[in-house]
C-alpha cells in the first residue's frame, strides 16, 4: 500500500475532508452568485424567455445563442431561490455528468461528482459558470452518438434515433461555447469512423446537428430582416476588438502549463499505460484520451488567462483519476502534494472570497434601488452589471458589462458615452467616486453633474487605492429636468 492510499484511508484525514468540503459547497449556496458572467446570460436569457427579445438586440454578450435559453430558463425555474441558484446548476451538472461516465466507463458515480466538485476548486467550477455545463453537454454528445454507433449492427431505428440526438445536442454544444467544436472533435470523429458504417453515422450526426442548430435559430429566421446576419456581424466584430494581446496570449499558455504540470501525476500514470491509443480491447479508453486530447487547445483559443476555460481539459482528467483508482494504481504522495496544495489554498481562497462577498451584499438594499428607479432605463458607466440583475433595471446601452465601451469603441468610449446622456436617459449609474478617482472622464462628469443629481449610493470596504473601489460600490444619478 502506498503512502497516500494510507493517508486517503485515514479516518481523521477523511472527516476533515468531508467537514471542509460541506463549508466549500456552503460558502457557494449563501451566495446570488459568486461570478458576475452568470448574472450577464441570465440576464439576456430573461429578455428572451420573458420579454421575447432575442439576443443582442436588447444587450450585447459575444457568448452564442444557446447560453442564454440555458441560463434564462434555469434563472426562470429557480426564480424562488435567493442565493445559490447558479450552484445547485453546477452540483446538478456534475452529477448527471457523473453518472454518464459511470454509463461508459464504469467509474463509480461518487469518485466521478467528488474529484470534480473537489479537485476543480481551481477551476471554480462551483461558480456555475458555462464550463460547468459545457462539459455535461459534451459527455452528453459523447454518450448519445457512442449509443448510436456501437448499436448501428443491432437496432438501426435506434441507432439513427441516437445519432440525430447526439447531433442535435452537439449542435447546441457548440452553441453555448464555440470551443466546445474544438474539445469535441477528435472523440466524435473517433466514434463516427472508427466503427461501423462511417458515412451512414456521419451523415446522420450531420443531419441532426443542422436540424438542431435550425431549431435554436428559428426565431431569427421566423423574424427576418437580417436578424440573424446581424446576431453573427455583431458577435464577429466584437469578437474583433476582443481578441488577446500577445502578453495575455503568453499568460494563457503559462497558466495552462501550470495546471496541466501539477496534474501530472495522473497524466502519467494514464498515458504510461501502454495500451492507451489502441482501439483494442479498451475503444472507450481511446475515446477519453482523445476527448482530453481534445480538449486542452480549446481551453488556449480565446487567449485569455481565466482559469476557469481549463474546466474543459479537467474533466475527462476526472474520469482518468477514477479509472486509475479502480485499477488500484499507486500514486506517490510526493508526487500529488502540488495538486494537494493548490486544490487546498484554491479552496481557502475561494471560501474567503464568498464569504467576503455574502457580507458586501448586504450593504446594498436592493429592494430601495429597485423602487428608486421603477421600470426606466439606467445607463450604465463602468460599474458592474451584475446591479441590472440584483435590482431588476432596465439597460439604456446595448452594451452593458462594464468595459464593453471601452473595448467596442476605444478612444471614441468618451464621446459614446456623451452621445447616450445626450438622449436624456432617466438614471446613470457611475463606479463610487468615480469622477474623483478618473475612472469616468471629466467632461462626462460635467454634464452629469449639472443636470443630474446623486439619489442613492453604496461604498463597500476600504480602496486599496484611490482608483481601485470594491467592484459593488456605485452611485446612482437621476436627472433633474
Amino acid at each position: 500500500m502506498s503512502n497516500l492510499q494510507k493517508i486517503l484511508e485515514n479516518k481523521v484525514f477523511i472527516f476533515i475532508t468531508v467537514l471542509c468540503s460541506i463549508i466549500y459547497v456552503f460558502s457557494y449556496l449563501i451566495l446570488p452568485f459568486s461570478t458576475a458572467d452568470t448574472t450577464f446570460y441570465a440576464l439576456i436569457g430573461q429578455s428572451l424567455l420573458q420579454n421575447h427579445i432575442l439576443p443582442y438586440q436588447y444587450v450585447f454578450d459575444h457568448k452564442p445563442f444557446g447560453v442564454y435559453v440555458v441560463y434564462g430558463a434555469w434563472d426562470m425555474l429557480t426564480a424562488p431561490l435567493p442565493t445559490g441558484k447558479f450552484t445547485v446548476l453546477a452540483l446538478l451538472s456534475c452529477a448527471a455528468f457523473a453518472a454518464m461516465a459511470r454509463s461508459i466507463w464504469h467509474t463509480r458515480w461518487l469518485w466521478v461528482f467528488a474529484a470534480l466538485v473537489l479537485l476543480g476548486t481551481p477551476f471554480e467550477i462551483l461558480a456555475g459558470n458555462t464550463e460547468s455545463i459545457l462539459i455535461t453537454t459534451a459527455l452528453a454528445v459523447i454518450w448519445l452518438t457512442r449509443q448510436g454507433t456501437y448499436s448501428a449492427t443491432a437496432h438501426t431505428g435506434r441507432a439513427m434515433a441516437f445519432l440525430l440526438a447526439g447531433g442535435a445536442a452537439f449542435g447546441l454544444t457548440v452553441n453555448i461555447n464555440y470551443l466546445e467544436g474544438i474539445c469535441l472533435f477528435l472523440p466524435v470523429c473517433f466514434l463516427l469512423l472508427a466503427h461501423t458504417r462511417p458515412l451512414f453515422n456521419t451523415a446522420l450526426f450531420a443531419l441532426g446537428t443542422c436540424g438542431g442548430v435550425a431549431l435554436l435559430f428559428s426565431p431569427y429566421l421566423i423574424q427576418g430582416h437580417h436578424a440573424l446576419a446581424d446576431y453573427f456581424t455583431q458577435q464577429h466584430d466584437f469578437l474583433h476588438a476582443y481578441s488577446a494581446k500577445f502578453s495575455k496570449r503568453v499568460k494563457a499558455v503559462l497558466l495552462l502549463v501550470a495546471y496541466l504540470a501539477i496534474f501530472s501525476p495522473i497524466l502519467a500514470k494514464w498515458f504510461g499505460q501502454k495500451s492507451i491509443l489502441k482501439t483494442a480491447p479498451s475503444p472507450d479508453n481511446t475515446l477519453l484520451t482523445l476527448w482530453f486530447v481534445s480538449s486542452v487547445p480549446a481551453a488556449l483559443l480565446s487567449g485569455h488567462p481565466f482559469s476557469h476555460y481549463s474546466g474543459l481539459w479537467f474533466a475527462p482528467v476526472t474520469i482518468m483519476l477514477a479509472l486509475l483508482v479502480q485499477q488500484k494504481q499507486r500514486f506517490s504522495a510526493w508526487a500529488c502534494a502540488p495538486l494537494a496544495a493548490v486544490v487546498m489554498l484554491s479552496g481557502v481562497e475561494e471560501i474567503h472570497k464568498n464569504l467576503k462577498n455574502a457580507l458586501n451584499f448586504k450593504h446594498i438594499d436592493y429592494a430601495h434601488f429597485s423602487d428608486l428607479v421603477g421600470q426606466q432605463k439606467v445607463l450604465n458607466i463602468r460599474t458592474s452589471h451584475t446591479h441590472f440583475y440584483m435590482a431588476h433595471l432596465q439597460s439604456f446601452d446595448r452594451y452593458l458589462f462594464q468595459d464593453h465601451i471601452d473595448i467596442v469603441y476605444g478612444k471614441n468610449a468618451t464621446q459614446h458615452y456623451l452621445q447616450d446622456l445626450m438622449a436624456h436617459p432617466a438614471f446613470v449609474l457611475l463606479p463610487y467616486a468615480g469622477c474623483a478617482t478618473g475612472v469616468v472622464e471629466q467632461p462626462i462628469c460635467a454634464y452629469i453633474q449639472h443636470h443630474y443629481q446623486q439619489v442613492y449610493a453604496v461604498r463597500i470596504g476600504k480602496a486599496a487605492s484611490k482608483k481601485k473601489q470594491n467592484r459593488l460600490s456605485f452611485e446612482l444619478y437621476k436627472r433633474m429636468d
